[in-house]
């Protein structure tokens, strides 16, 4: 098609911006965000990181272990509690014996675990040191079943450590000021926002943020135990008197209550696999510093964990609905002096952030799966902040639906809890005994032998949370993994099916040769301005000098005065330039109705051109403000959602960016808009 002309509506020309070929264009600086948006944005989020500072925002060890420790730290201020209150399930069976004997031996049983689970993870990082989590480490050694097994389960119980965690340090604001017990479920929200906003803003500042409440807590629970193991050289142990609402033990206990026992105390495990999921965090040498600070946060939860349950035993300490044991030992080491009251505070600081292992382990966690295909790409993408961020809104996402749920009752979600984890540290352990017996290493015996007794005593333990909360709850997480595995394989299914339908084939048709197949363009007209024309320029550029192109220009009549102002305008300021080349047609719409007459004539020229490609051109208007954006482009956009799912058809969108008047160039005499 030979055109003449090309129509410049107010003597001001559209023009078009092409990259030249083979060139490059070069970098554009976006680190300044003029305006009140990027103002506010910069406030909020910090300065944008650029790609090249990765190396600077990665992690040394002693900013990791706050990011990555919190919630195994955090759970040392009621896994010791967690063991007395099941152990006092059989104490009212009127038997003979005290139970509080069987706190220590618990104690040390989970001791052992920790440092065999531990010992495994570590070996997972060398073995993967860019992600050694227990996704990649059952998906290579017991198949991709077992590997999306891991990552649902993990999924679920980071969804479940943030909605228990900042429900449980809210509730320990309200039972100080029980004032807002009521609002208990916005505070809860409100923490969480927080906490989100806090990793939101990169990794090095969330560790600069959760350093304080991390270490403090370690420095209090350490003098707590240092306290009483003093006391207990210097037989100054005074037994600590039952709190109100303590539980005075009895009876003897049975070996399906020791089980239990043992299984609710290994919640001071949970969290130690988030170091292996967020190796890419660390400081290079990234797997050695990653080793090191599981072998340092094994060192640090063995201390404090071991060190509770000794002060608890040699107190006394019984378990209490109204005082926790962290407190009764805190209060029979220091009274209710300043060192009592740093104790509490540290405990309730340590609870308010142990959801951040969460959010430093779920985004890194969904990056890898996506990575694989088995979750949506957009999980691989990094923000202006080096960090997931839709990984983090994700997780926030869903926390934020679980709290408002349960109305931030920690009892009601407790059921939940640690069933995924432990799913996974069997897993890890399973495919870590079998990559050490495969490779045979030197020293693959040992490691093996302990990575096969810990992956068998975590499914125990597994298996025994399974059986004790299944009615309370835990059924939930039982149907919601396979359920998560089955969405997985769809979504890679279809990634899969979207690469083998856009593998290129040199025998087929190319994009980069001239169609073979007639083309026709179509630009919608509602009106004749500067933006419409634009787009007639747009449609008149695609069809170029092709044979057996057309170019029509479509108005839906929804007003018939409107229909002849178009006509006359384009009589006036359009044939003279483009003649018989481009068609204005115009079809009815009784009902006022846009879309529907707009796809019927798409299907009509399929009929009455079939075998030929459609392309829409789309005019939209950019007005410069986000504000006034929004009352433009309304049709736009219910047009282009409209023909999207058309096989046949391409849209294309033909932005119009609008001008001050003031610097437009001068109209032609006899031109209109």
């Amino acid at each position: 098609m030979r055109r003449a002309a090309r129509p410049e509506a107010g003597g001001e020309r559209p023009v078009t911006h092409r990259q030249g070929a083979g060139g490059s264009a070069p970098a554009v600086r976006r680190d300044r965000m003029p305006g009140p948006i990027g103002l506010v944005r910069r406030l909020v989020f910090g300065r944008p990181v650029p790609t090249a500072a990765g190396l600077a925002h990665r992690l040394p060890i002693y900013l990791a272990l706050p990011v990555f420790a919190s919630d195994a730290l955090s759970s040392v201020a009621y896994a010791t509690e967690e063991i007395l209150f099941v152990l006092a399930a059989a104490w009212a069976l009127g038997n003979a014996g005290p139970a509080t004997g069987l706190l220590m031996p618990v104690t040390a049983a989970i001791v052992v675990l920790i440092l065999i689970v531990v010992n495994s993870y570590r070996n997972a990082v060398h073995h993967y040191p860019t992600s050694g989590g227990s996704y990649t480490v059952a998906k290579h050694n017991l198949g991709v079943y077992p590997g999306l097994t891991a990552a649902a389960a993990l999924a679920i119980d980071y969804v479940m450590t943030v909605a228990v965690s900042v429900s449980a340090g809210i509730a320990a604001v309200t039972s100080a000021y029980p004032v807002l017990y009521h609002y208990r479920v916005e505070l809860a929200l409100v923490g969480l926002g927080l906490m989100a906003l806090v990793n939101l803003r990169g990794v090095k500042e969330s560790g600069w943020t959760f350093a304080l409440p991390a270490y403090g807590f370690i420095v209090a629970i350490g003098l707590v135990i240092l306290s009483s193991v003093y006391h207990y050289l210097c037989g100054t142990i005074v037994p600590v008197p039952p709190a109100a609402g303590a539980i005075t033990p009895i009876a003897a206990v049975s070996v399906l209550i020791v089980l239990r026992a043992f299984s609710n105390g290994c919640s001071a495990m949970t969290g130690v696999e988030a170091v292996s999921n967020g190796i890419s965090a660390f400081a290079p040498p990234e797997a050695r510093n990653a080793s090191r600070t599981l072998a340092i946060l094994a060192g640090l939860l063995v201390f404090l964990f071991a060190g509770v349950g000794f002060s608890a035993h040699v107190y006394g300490v019984l378990p209490s609905h109204t005082e926790t044991v962290v407190s009764q030992l805190a209060r029979a080491n220091f009274g209710h002096g300043f060192l009592y009251s740093i104790v509490a505070y540290s405990t309730l600081a340590i609870l308010l952030v142990a959801a951040n292992t969460s959010f430093a382990g779920f985004p890194r966690l969904f990056s890898i799966v996506s990575a694989d295909g088995y979750a949506p790409r957009i999980f691989t993408q990094l923000g202006d902040k080096l960090v997931f961020n839709r990984g983090i809104y994700t997780l926030t996402a869903v926390s934020a639906v679980l709290i408002v749920a349960f109305h931030a009752s920690v009892n009601a979600m407790i059921p939940l809890y640690a069933v995924g984890v432990f799913l996974c540290f069997t897993l890890s352990q399973a495919g870590m005994a079998r990559k050490l017996s495969v490779d045979r290493q030197r020293g693959w015996q040992a490691s093996a032998a302990f990575s096969a007794i810990g992956a068998v005593v975590t499914g125990i333990v597994t298996a025994v949370i399974i059986q004790s909360k299944f009615i309370q709850g835990a059924w939930v997480v039982v149907v919601l993994i396979p359920v998560l595995v089955f969405v997985g394989r769809g979504i890679k299914a279809h990634y899969d099916w979207f690469s083998s339908r856009m593998r290129v084939d040199p025998r087929e048709f190319s994009p980069l040769r001239d169609p073979a197949e007639p083309l026709t363009v179509i630009t919608l007209l509602s009106d004749l301005n500067r933006g419409a024309l634009q787009g007639l320029n747009c449609a008149m550029d695609i069809a170029g000098e092709r044979p057996h192109t057309e170019v029509r220009a479509l108005h839906v009549e929804l007003v018939p005065e409107a229909t002849e102002r178009l006509r006359e305008r384009w009589r006036r300021y359009v044939e003279p330039f483009v003649g018989k080349h481009v068609r204005l047609e115009v079809v009815q719409s009784p009902y006022r109705w846009l879309i529907p007459p707009v796809l019927d004539y798409v299907d009509r020229m399929m009929r009455e051109r079939p075998g030929t490609r459609l392309v829409m051109v789309i005019a939209e208007f950019e007005t410069g403000n986000p504000i006034t954006h929004l009352l433009h482009n309304a049709s736009a956009r219910r047009l282009y959602a409209a023909l999207r799912n058309k096989p046949q058809v391409m849209i294309v969108t033909s932005r119009f960016f609008i001008r001050d008047v003031g610097t437009s160039q001068p109209s032609q005499p006899g031109s209109g808009s």
